[in-house]
């Protein structure tokens, strides 16, 4: 589990895609986001009795009808992008489960979901902006980032943590599962003091998730130029985020980011005594700089869409 898997880290707790890495420390304001603009139907303003123009028919009520429709037939198929809403969590946790759950826990479906739920609660403390792509109502990739300075979007991720952390322990099978987590989040944070990568940057990409059901609709890439062009705008210099073997760390390379840090896990044969989840993964930060990424984009770069989806920490 790294970050953008890649998986994020946060806490500073780990984070990762799973983009992985992220700092959970308050925020002063609210991020600024943009929802999707309502279409506003216009009134034609009545003409005054007497003029040339109440000769012109007035448009049925049909006609608006078929207009109205013709609107939702034009939509229907785009994608569009729009902030986190509470009511998307269940599907995220699935989507999550079904791209990175723990394997061993497959035969038992609610506990896998718990460790998944504990995953992106994880990812989304500290989150101070998130952004849900969806496409006819249904949620196909999204990306958690936590910016310096701005006020976390769930102040209380760190209280349903213990709740689930509270569930886990509770299940003999859980418990195990829970260890090995909170070991990689660890790992995690230690790669994060060891570089110091907290220190020369303002922003972190915590997870970056795109349903393998969202292939052919850009939106990959539409995530990733939305986030970078976001940050530009915060005034970001530099981003990093967590990310695994598990993902396309060459993704990154690609788009003009550079590895700061890595724990092979071949050196370390103490991981994951307990076995359950299987040897951890190498692991990797990696930063880079908004407007370079849009500018190596524009160079030729290879396309967002194409990219496994990452997680972070």
């Amino acid at each position: 589990m790294g970050a953008t898997r890649d998986h994020t880290q946060s806490a500073k707790t780990s984070s990762r895609n799973r983009t992985d890495g992220a700092c959970t420390d308050q925020r002063n304001h609210t991020s600024r986001s943009h929802s999707p603009q309502p279409i506003v139907v216009q009134h034609a303003q009545r003409p005054h009795a007497g003029s040339a123009a109440s000769a012109a028919p007035t448009p049925s009520f049909a006609t608006a009808v078929a207009a109205a429709a013709t609107v939702a037939q034009a939509t229907e198929g785009m994608v569009t992008y729009r902030p986190l809403e509470a009511a998307d969590l269940p599907s995220i946790i699935d989507e999550y489960d079904q791209t990175w759950g723990f394997r061993p826990l497959s035969a038992r479906r609610p506990l896998s979901q718990m460790v998944s739920k504990r995953f992106v609660v994880h990812y989304l403390e500290g989150t101070t902006r998130a952004e849900i792509a969806e496409l006819d109502g249904q949620v196909l990739g999204l990306t958690f980032a936590q910016v310096e300075g701005e006020r976390p979007l769930y102040p209380q991720a760190r209280e349903t943590l213990a709740d689930i952390d509270d569930l886990l322990r509770a299940d003999d099978t859980g418990s195990v599962a829970l260890r090995e987590v909170t070991y990689w989040h660890r790992a995690e944070n230690r790669l994060e003091r060891i570089s110091q990568i907290g220190n020369v940057t303002q922003a972190e990409l915590r997870l970056f998730l795109v349903s393998p059901k969202a292939r052919g609709h850009g939106v990959g890439g539409g995530l990733w130029r939305r986030l970078m062009a976001y940050f530009q705008r915060q005034g970001v210099k530099r981003y990093f985020l967590h990310t695994d073997n598990s993902c396309d760390v060459g993704f990154y390379d690609h788009q003009g980011l550079v590895c700061n840090a890595k724990r092979i896990a071949a050196d370390h044969p103490e991981d994951h005594v307990e076995k359950m989840y299987g040897r951890m993964n190498d692991l990797y930060i990696y930063s880079g700089e908004p407007s370079r990424t849009v500018r190596h984009r524009r160079r030729g770069g290879r396309p967002a869409a194409v990219v496994q989806p990452n997680r972070g920490e």
